[in-house]
């Protein structure tokens, strides 16, 4: 199933000896960690800032290189599995090893996100005459999906415009880059419909994180997180019989033929990467066809039935989850994805930094009981979200080493509350 798989100035050094400003040519740092909070905890002053701050950057273009960076999977290595601009959505699946990167990769990527913010803000209080040392007070808060349940109210009607971004290939008709030569760039059409993907219309449980969480190995715990859903057996018959239904309602879709071989094997008897890719994808392809069926006049009913049916039958990780909960499908085009669905503009979305910032509150809560790291060495174990060219205006574009990384006593943040405390 589909995986949604400091070098230049020592951090280390920077936190020990708590300075201020940090080193000439590394990111900063304040003598106290940063404190990061629930996006539904904020004061409205610190809402304010990360809104004003948030605004600017992405109105400025600072969020292009993120989203440059972000998209280039095969420079970063930072996905265990790669979801595409088309519809229906489908994945492409990198190598084990850059799944295992996901989590440290992205931690790098939200420190070097909360300095550019900082730095923006500074950017805009110098413009506005305000004091720009508001701006040491910023962080990116993260988003407890599991117990939250909905957006945080403050971002619902948070409308933000501005940013490029790379076009990829097969973006669907209706989307602001279709047309565009791939490789070129277009002007970010901000979207976001949350719960409003038919198909992926929940969110991931309390209980179902604590069993995340309970997993000893950090290999397991990436696995379940990111990696491979909760079978629901009970549901087996019921999506058998649901593929019968979509091969009399839908008989010239290939992706049907594909279930249907796949769910003639034992439950979760491949380990072949390619037939996992393919029954990821086929399944996608049938969930497509119920967000077209509802869209239309009279749906049928039964086609739709069949499909939740068999998607039913998975408990979909965390990582797509919040993601395509969070950015949903257009009412009135079922091609066209929310902002924070896209690997190449979904930096624009405040909600993708929230999410992640809540992933590595789990990793982080799961590191305080357990001593396993990701399985990486030596340049697998280096991360540079981004250049020291792209993060120079900020002091950032620095190089992270796992072994920082992973020590909560070098990070230069803390969280406000472990995930279920």
């Amino acid at each position: 199933m589909p995986q949604l798989t400091i070098a230049r100035c020592s951090l280390a050094t920077v936190v020990a000896t708590l300075a201020v400003t940090g080193c000439a040519d590394g990111p900063t740092t304040t003598a106290a960690p940063t404190v990061r909070k629930s996006a539904s905890a904020l004061t409205a002053d610190e809402i304010d800032r990360f809104q004003r701050a948030f605004e600017h950057a992405v109105a400025a273009g600072h969020f292009d290189d993120f989203n440059d960076e972000h998209y280039d999977h095969h420079h970063q290595r930072n996905h265990g599995a790669d979801v595409q601009a088309t519809a229906p959505m489908t994945v492409v699946f990198m190598d084990q090893t850059s799944g295992y990167r996901l989590l440290p990769w992205h931690r790098s990527f939200l420190l070097e996100a909360e300095a550019m913010l900082r730095a923006s803000l500074r950017e805009r209080d110098q413009a506005e005459g305000r004091d720009p040392a508001e701006a040491d007070l910023l962080f990116i808060p993260y988003w407890d999906a599991t117990h939250d349940g909905q957006i945080p109210p403050w971002l619902a009607g948070f409308a933000l415009a501005g940013g490029t971004a790379i076009v990829p290939p097969g973006l669907p008709p209706g989307h602001a880059g279709y047309g565009k030569p791939v490789g070129s760039r277009y002007d970010i059409a901000f979207h976001r419909w949350p719960g409003g993907n038919q198909v992926f219309d929940q969110l991931p449980t309390p209980a179902y994180i604590d069993r995340i969480l309970a997993r000893t190995e950090f290999v397991d715990f990436y696995d379940a997180l990111d990696a491979t859903p909760e079978l629901d057996l009970a549901r087996y018959p019921a999506a058998q019989a649901a593929l019968t239904t979509l091969d009399r309602k839908l008989p010239d879709e290939p992706a049907v033929d594909t279930l249907i071989a796949a769910f003639s094997q034992p439950p979760g008897g491949t380990t072949d990467p390619a037939e996992t890719e393919a029954t990821t994808n086929a399944l996608l392809a049938i969930g497509h066809h119920e967000l077209v069926e509802a869209r239309k006049p009279t749906p049928d009913a039964e086609l739709v039935a069949a499909v939740e049916d068999v998607y039913a039958l998975f408990n979909f990780v965390p990582h797509l989850r919040m993601h395509l909960w969070t950015g949903g499908v257009d009412p009135t085009d079922a091609g066209v994805r929310g902002t924070v669905t896209y690997f190449n503009e979904l930096c624009v979305d405040p909600m993708f930094w929230m999410i992640h910032a809540e992933l590595d509150r789990l990793w982080y809560t799961w590191e305080l009981h357990h001593d396993g790291t990701p399985p990486l060495a030596d340049e697998q174990a280096r991360f540079a979200p981004l250049t020291a060219d792209e993060g120079g205006w900020y002091d950032g574009g620095a190089t992270y080493d796992l072994d920082q990384l992973v020590d909560h006593d070098r990070l230069p943040y803390r969280y406000d509350a472990l995930f279920g405390h």
